[in-house]
């Protein structure tokens, strides 16, 4: 069963009545227009915010069997912010497919924030005061604290009873999607203002899954090994195995209408897929109808707000903070006992010593080329996002499998797991672990940006041959190893000693995987790479 559409509240009802009389129709398309698009900013600006932190975690630091309750933690942590890092992609998505069906292409491609911290795009630059006294709403790329679960409260606190619609100036984003839905309930508007992109090549259904490996963490100790219901074991065994242990933090049912991603033809189906957005964690706490705490009616799922706060309460820093919380959704009960502290995690070694809201060019030398291919990557994963429309229907399952599958979870998600194991012997971050930076790097037009892509490939490439070079006993390496003796370096996170190959090995998957990306084939000389979509804008610009 799937969500009701959510009904206007008396502010969105007057505010419809407003435009109705003072507006008129070519004000009403240009204005939805020019939203959706921000839309699809605001939600792409939280995105590399909820990865770095996702990142920041070591989830596979212990096994089943002896998991201690950092590990728990961590993985717990990571699999909410995931669940929310995922359904942040849908919302992208459904604004995205709406905006197609008004025959608008959608702009992903440098259009993420220039750097970090950032305010998301229209928001009220003021806040409610959190527990540093601050009231900026400047959200930083961090590793997982107390402090940074704070800035994800901000993004995603929940609209209250009847606030007015605003998109501008707005202090939640719950706000800022009232005001499209207001546009989509005037009198200006006709099924046919939704059917002007080809509904066949927009994002497909089929192409989301509320869940992934990433998603999923474990609900305590398990034994790994044994057999998933209904198998049985041939001993007894009280540990749970991991299938019963296993938690899936999105559900299937949360969404308004038939699915969760849906392409749009019409009044109704925007309106279905800007509710969806609302339910899920931007949207107005309306009790047994909007997202209180759960956004889902089958009550499985916590709404975005309620999934952090929950996280955030665990920390020792929670009982003592004056952090302003909304009436809904009420603070959570279920507190761990020790309290969670972020040394506590570094120290069990779940946590990598990431720098807050890295710049490539504050990198020392050649780490930057290492550092910019991870913005190249991310860049060309939001041009093969707007490719999908340029592919025919018949292809795009294909198209979305070898390109955004690919470059999400075979190059980008290990790229990052790769440096963040590379120690920073200098510079601003000395000290730290190599973290990700998500910059509008420049990769050309889109007809050419695989080659661009391909160009910071090889600056990558070349630079992690160059500092294999230098590991030969060197300043580096005695550097590496003084940060551990120091206790400055995460030990769990790379394992570098003096005489020891660890960081080698750690560059050389720094090539392997660029590789992976920009010019790998299978054994039959197959193309594994990502794809080059320079013939589908080609062939646009032709046309």
């Amino acid at each position: 069963m799937a969500d009701p559409i959510t009904p206007l509240t008396p502010a969105e009802q007057a505010f419809v009545a407003t435009i109705n009389a003072t507006w008129n129709r070519d004000q009403v398309l240009a204005r939805l227009k020019v939203d959706l698009q921000t839309a699809i900013e605001i939600e792409l600006a939280t995105i590399p915010i909820y990865l770095y932190t996702y990142y920041s975690l070591v989830r596979n630091n212990e096994s089943g069997e002896t998991i201690s309750d950092a590990q728990l933690y961590a993985n717990k942590a990571g699999g909410i912010i995931m669940s929310v890092a995922v359904e942040e992609m849908l919302h992208m998505s459904l604004s995205s497919n709406v905006l197609w069906s008004m025959g608008v292409m959608p702009q992903l491609y440098g259009k993420a924030p220039a750097a970090y911290p950032t305010g998301l795009p229209y928001h009220n630059p003021t806040g409610p005061a959190g527990p540093d006294g601050k009231t900026a709403v400047q959200i930083p790329l961090g590793k997982l604290s107390f402090e940074q679960l704070w800035h994800f409260l901000q993004i995603e606190y929940p609209e209250q009873w009847n606030a007015p619609p605003q998109d501008s100036d707005w202090d939640t984003i719950g706000q800022f999607y009232s005001y499209i839905r207001c546009l989509l309930s005037t009198r200006f508007l006709a099924d046919s203002d939704f059917q002007q992109g080809s509904i066949g090549n927009a994002i497909q259904p089929d192409n989301y899954s509320p869940n992934n490996v990433d998603t999923l963490y474990p609900s305590g100790g398990f034994d790994p090994w044994k057999p998933a219901p209904p198998a049985t074991v041939s001993w007894t065994d009280p540990v749970q195995g991991a299938a019963a242990a296993a938690v899936f933090p999105n559900v299937e049912d949360s969404h308004v209408g038939p699915a969760q991603l849906i392409a749009v033809r019409s009044i109704q189906d925007a309106a279905t897929a800007i509710d969806t957005i609302c339910d899920q964690g931007e949207g107005v706490p309306i009790p047994d109808i909007g997202p209180g705490p759960d956004d889902d009616p089958s009550k499985g799922e916590e709404s975005h707000y309620a999934k952090f706060l929950t996280l955030q309460a665990q920390f020792a820093d929670y009982a003592g903070t004056s952090e302003v919380r909304p009436a809904q959704p009420p603070p959570p009960v279920d507190v761990i006992q020790p309290a969670v502290t972020a040394q506590a995690l570094l120290d069990a070694g779940v946590l990598v010593d990431m720098p807050d809201s890295p710049v490539a060019a504050n990198y020392p030398e050649y780490y930057v080329d290492i550092a910019n291919f991870c913005s190249a990557c991310f860049q060309y994963m939001l041009v093969m996002t707007e490719t999908i429309y340029l592919v025919p229907p018949a292809q795009q399952k294909l198209f979305f499998n070898e390109g955004l599958h690919r470059s999400m979870i075979w190059v980008l998600d290990k790229y990052i797991r790769t440096i963040r194991q590379i120690p920073i012997p200098s510079g601003a971050y000395a000290g730290s672990m190599m973290g990700p930076v998500f910059e509008n790097v420049s990769l050309g037009d889109r007809a050419v940006s695989f080659q661009g892509l391909t160009a910071f490939g090889n600056k990558a490439i070349a630079a992690a041959n160059t500092l294999i070079a230098q590991l030969d006993g060197s300043a580096v390496v005695d550097h590496v190893q003084a940060l551990f003796t120091s206790g400055r370096a995460n030990a769990q996170a790379v394992k570098v000693d003096k005489g020891d190959t660890g960081l080698v090995e750690v560059l050389q998957n720094v090539i392997y995987y660029v590789g992976v990306a920009i010019s790998k084939t299978g054994t039959n000389n197959a193309p594994m790479h990502l794809p080059d979509v320079g013939p589908y804008w080609t062939a646009a610009q032709q046309r």
